[in-house]
């Protein structure tokens, strides 16, 4: 049994789901959730983890109850020094499939992706409508939740 909260020093005590705080400039939060650990024998298996930004905003931190039912918004690959950096701590696990929260399609070369799973070729229609799958700095997810919920970048 997880005893949150915990400040995470690689993946190996991470589980999807698990969820933190976002600090924002004005004292507000966004919550970072874990998605998926990568596959055995990608590159920073130990370090890295498929992580996303959920729709939500709060003056309080985020909370099991609170984060119910929020969708995804954004995902990328993310360093573990990311949740170290931006929340410092998991403060708990959320469901992920019982709050229909799950990894999003997206474009990595010639195939769709659902986060770290191949699901299909790549069309030439899909640059349409899907991201590419990509790859975050420490300090995008936090960059990332200024940008939906405050209307600008971290540094504005």
């Amino acid at each position: 049994m997880r005893v949150f909260p915990f400040s995470p020093k690689s993946n190996a005590k991470l589980c999807p789901g698990d969820f933190w705080a976002l600090p924002l400039r004005d004292g507000s939060y966004a919550c970072g959730v874990v998605l998926q650990l990568p596959p055995a024998g990608t590159s920073g298996v130990k370090v890295s983890f498929l992580g996303g930004l959920l729709n939500w905003h709060s003056a309080e931190q985020p909370t099991l109850a609170k984060i119910s039912n929020c969708r995804l918004i954004e995902q990328g690959v993310m360093h573990i020094l990311a949740i170290q950096q931006s929340g410092k701590a998991i403060l708990g696990n959320i469901p992920l499939e019982a709050n229909g929260i799950e990894p999003l399609e997206c474009i990595n070369g010639n195939i769709i992706q659902k986060g770290y799973t191949p699901v299909r070729p790549w069309q030439r229609e899909d640059n349409d409508v899907l991201p590419s799958f990509s790859y975050w700095g420490y300090d995008i997810i936090t960059a990332n939740a200024h940008k939906h919920f405050l209307g600008s970048l971290l540094s504005a």
